[in-house]
């Protein structure tokens, strides 16, 4: 009987000695979960992804003439380049036109020109694209100093700090008096004649008249 009793006893451990460890071992796996695999190719994109793109952006703003006079015409040349190494994506420039200047027209090489709005979008500016060029060709209307602004942006980095430029000319009133002067000489010289000519002119029948006069005896 102490036989059996001994048996039961040992059954009766050894069921619960495997039950906890297979608790433990549920309770282990719970609280440490297998990791995740991720694909490597997955990874590498997220980092590059991260990477900060950059662009050398080099702007430029240029009159064709610095002294005119009211009704005068003057065009600006506002040009960018991209010296890389990346793409400059939405790239743009605001051209800020001085008061007393009419704007007439403009030429493009790349993206569109709103001259409502002074906005040259450009886009995507590539290394391959050079140098784009805006040309806007105005009229003045008022006299004094007159300074183009012009501002540059884009979503890429600039590694370049100068991203504005401005352009002075000097637009001068119309001298009305020198033009009536001016005038009044032409119709001087054209109802008196050219008087260079007309001393050659006199000079000449001086010379001749003698010999007309021997001709006659």
């Amino acid at each position: 009987m102490k036989k059996l009793n001994m048996v039961f006893i040992f059954i009766v451990l050894f069921f619960s000695i495997g039950f906890v460890s297979a608790n433990d071992v549920n309770q282990t796996l719970e609280n440490n979960p297998e990791p995740i695999v991720v694909d490597s190719v997955q990874v590498n994109d997220a980092a590059d992804s991260n990477i900060t793109k950059s662009a050398y952006l080099v702007l430029d703003n240029d009159a064709d003439n610095e002294n005119i006079h009211v009704g005068d015409y003057v065009t600006w040349t506002v040009s960018v380049q991209n010296l890389g190494p990346d793409i400059a994506q939405n790239t743009k420039v605001y051209d800020e036109l001085p008061e007393g200047l009419q704007y007439c027209y403009h030429k493009l090489t790349k993206g569109i020109f709103n001259p409502q709005t002074g906005i040259w979008d450009i886009g995507d500016l590539k290394v391959e694209d050079g140098e784009v060029v805006l040309n806007i060709t105005c009229i003045a209307v008022t006299a004094g100093e007159k300074i183009n602004k012009v501002w540059l942006t884009s979503d890429t980095l600039n590694l370049n700090d100068e991203t504005f430029e401005e352009e002075e000319i000097d637009v001068l009133e119309f001298d009305y008096d020198t033009d009536k002067n001016v005038k009044k000489e032409i119709i001087d010289r054209n109802s008196t004649g050219n008087p260079i000519f007309l001393i050659l002119m006199t000079l000449f029948g001086f010379a001749v008249a003698p010999f007309l006069f021997k001709k006659q005896l």
